[in-house]
């Protein structure tokens, strides 16, 4: 079953926007998703409140410098410290990242862990969906914004 996509924006900040990934029809996006399913979990304040953190760092005073991600694959993951939660990413540029959903790391590697399996392979097919698209110039990039056909399918 094929499952249908957009690229929308989240938060912008100085340094960096941050889009996320939203599924039509759903009604929320991965990235919304992923902070609703673990906010209120006692066992996961702690790494929530570090994920946040680095999303304002990297947005108002760093930029996404490549330093500030778990690089997992195409895919990364913030954050880079220790923690069992992983928000997965795409970081395009200093300027602009690609948020996904995520979930808890059980085990060492991320293809062990169920949880957060699905979702690091979601991010990775957006990464080959982005750089096919920007070598067929059906998007293009520009500073923190990115234009054109920002719709893809995952089976």
């Amino acid at each position: 079953m094929k499952r249908y996509f957009k690229i929308k924006p989240y938060v912008s900040y100085e340094k960096t926007q941050f889009y996320t990934i939203e599924e039509v029809g759903k009604g929320v996006n991965e990235t919304d998703e992923f902070f609703i399913r673990f906010k209120d979990d006692p066992d996961n304040q702690k790494d929530i409140e570090t994920i946040t953190y680095w999303i304002q760092k990297i947005g108002k005073e760093s930029g996404a410098l490549e330093r500030h991600f778990r690089l997992e694959a195409a895919a990364g993951a913030i954050p880079i410290t220790v923690s069992k939660l992983r928000l997965y990413c795409y970081r395009i540029s200093d300027e602009l990242v690609i948020l996904g959903n995520g979930g808890i790391k059980s085990s060492q590697t991320v293809h062990k862990s169920p949880d957060a399996l699905p979702h690091f392979e979601i991010m990775n097919t957006v990464a080959f969906v982005i750089q096919m698209k920007l070598e067929n110039e059906q998007l293009e990039i520009i500073g923190k914004n990115i234009s054109g056909d920002l719709t893809f399918f995952i089976k």
